[in-house]
């Protein structure tokens, strides 16, 4: 897939120096690479579909593309949102509601948002937000965010590649600067900012911020010494599964009927079914295929539905 690109007022120039991506400018934030949703949509790299965004595709294929099971659960809602996250400076504290909530206070239609994070990279220090520190009240988090004193509850991590971060929705989070991620989540934009450490966006204005939404939805527990998931074990959630997969030597990956999959190639050089793929390349595989052939020496993240 091509992916769809997004300037962020805290983006940078990795992906274009890690991947060789075409960027539009330095404040690149992030690269939407298996997406259909209104405010971004992939679209196809490879023939014979070359061309054709991701929406199209369901729309036109159905189950032949997301599967039995997926298309019954579904219909022609893709379900994922596969992006690439360059965080050249902090992101927004943040947190975002589940399909009730999302439902609830934003009107039908409206998709909450779990999400994992797998680290590509990290700058020495580079640190996250995952929760707080410790358990508050409802009193103590609005009093926090009344005096601007929020930051004195948050649970910083730090990172390095290969770390891996499983966010239920509900949890607060922000990425710090110097990290280079893969999010899998559910295909929705649905974000309530939090804290934007009183920083203009690229207009040149304040960034909204959606306060009483997030205290409605957020999980006031501490996660502390619980943060970090093992992506070798995989991530399971309702959502998605996701693996890590180490190819050095020719493999055949099987592919049911009932679901698509998609393949991050996170490092190294190899083809699939034909294909050659690289570092950066994100690939969709049609559940009709039957099977992936894989061969090369590379890191891959495998997720499915």
């Amino acid at each position: 897939m091509t992916p769809a690109m997004k300037e962020m007022v805290w983006g940078g120039s990795w992906l274009h120096e890690r991947f060789g991506k075409e960027i539009p400018s330095d404040k690149t934030g992030e690269a939407w690479e298996v997406a259909a949703h209104p405010h971004g949509q992939s679209v196809a790299a490879s023939e014979p579909y070359c061309g054709q965004t991701l929406g199209d595709l369901v729309e036109q294929y159905k189950e032949e593309l997301v599967g039995t099971e997926v298309y019954a659960r579904y219909g022609t809602y893709f379900p994922l949102l596969i992006k690439f996250i360059d965080a050249n400076q902090n992101l927004s504290v943040q947190v975002h509601p589940n399909d009730e909530q999302a439902v609830s206070l934003e009107g039908e239609g409206a998709s909450g948002k779990t999400e994992m994070w797998y680290i590509l990279d990290a700058r020495p220090g580079a640190k996250l937000v995952y929760g707080f520190n410790k358990d508050l009240t409802e009193e103590e988090l609005r009093e926090s965010l009344e005096k601007g004193t929020l930051e004195e509850y948050l649970n910083w991590v730090p990172v390095q590649p290969g770390d891996t971060f499983y966010i239920p929705s509900g949890t607060l989070h922000a990425i710090g600067a110097g990290i280079l991620i893969c999010e899998i989540q559910q295909n929705s934009d649905l974000t309530y900012r939090v804290y934007d450490y009183n920083r203009l966006g690229l207009d040149g204005k304040p960034r909204q911020l959606h306060v009483e939404k997030a205290v409605q939805v957020v999980n006031r527990k501490a996660p502390v010494g619980a943060e970090k998931a093992d992506i070798d074990q995989g991530v399971k959630s309702p959502f998605f599964e996701t693996t890590r997969l180490y190819v050095d030597q020719p493999l055949t990956l099987p592919v049911s009927q009932e679901r698509f999959e998609i393949l991050i190639v996170l490092e190294g050089e190899g083809v699939m079914n034909g294909l050659p793929v690289r570092a950066g390349d994100s690939i969709l595989v049609p559940a009709t295929a039957g099977s992936v052939s894989i061969e090369g020496k590379m890191t891959l993240i495998r997720t499915h539905v």
